[in-house]
């Protein structure tokens, strides 16, 4: 299968980028810097932005005779550093924004598939998320992100596409990948998460591309975790 790819030079987006290729598939990722992506056999590199639907048709097209079977969404806000307390540079609806843009044009070209990176506490998430958890990102500038995930949330659901919004819990960066199997799933709603799940990238990017790449979860949303 041929993928288009939004969010590739991210820390999750390199790891679907891998899986992807380890599989055997083929993929055009769309970044602002072709050196924030190492070049590949079988992968393809554009850069532009999300914010452009031209940019964005353009990864589309960027393979002769091999349209994409489905995009993969792993887009993040962008701060100063890492800090949750780092001023955010990307602007206020750069998520909801560019999804929407990518909903568009693969509309267009007949291609109804996508499969999106979310955030657990995103939509219904929210009520089931823990206590501590609700604290930080209402004390941080992580909020800003949950909130242009909550404005995403609700315009894919208007869309025709098939989508699917997949809500990690806290993301492990350092914790090595404890296995091969899949994410436990734990509904739209994440009702029993606890403040101390986490989920590590590589399980994650495994997820995503088994949704790509089977068809699961369709027009749903889930909080996963290990």
């Amino acid at each position: 299968m041929h993928f288009v790819l939004l969010g590739a030079s991210g820390r999750t987006g390199q790891k679907v980028v891998s899986e992807l290729l380890s599989e055997g598939h083929t993929a055009v990722a769309l970044v602002r810097s072709a050196k924030s992506v190492a070049a590949r056999p079988g992968l393809t590199i554009i850069t532009g932005s999300p914010l452009s639907r031209s940019d964005i048709h353009a990864a589309l097209s960027a393979v002769p005779n091999t349209p994409p079977s489905a995009a993969i969404f792993t887009l993040n806000t962008v701060r100063t550093s890492d800090s949750p307390f780092a001023a955010q540079v990307s602007p206020p609806r750069f998520l909801a924004d560019s999804c929407a843009n990518a909903c568009e044009v693969l509309a267009q070209a007949g291609v109804t598939r996508i499969v999106v990176m979310s955030t657990a506490g995103a939509g219904d998430s929210w009520a089931n998320l823990p206590l501590l958890s609700k604290a930080f990102l209402g004390w941080t500038n992580v909020k800003h992100a949950l909130e242009d995930y909550n404005i995403l949330d609700q315009e894919i659901r208007r869309t025709k596409m098939d989508w699917t919004l997949v809500r990690p819990v806290r993301l492990d960066f350092d914790k090595e990948d404890i296995g091969k199997g899949d994410v436990r799933t734990l509904g739209s709603d994440g009702k029993g998460m606890r403040m101390s799940d986490s989920v590590t990238l590589p399980a994650v990017a495994r997820f995503l591309v088994k949704l790509a790449t089977e068809g699961l979860f369709v027009r749903e949303s889930v909080v996963v975790k290990e």
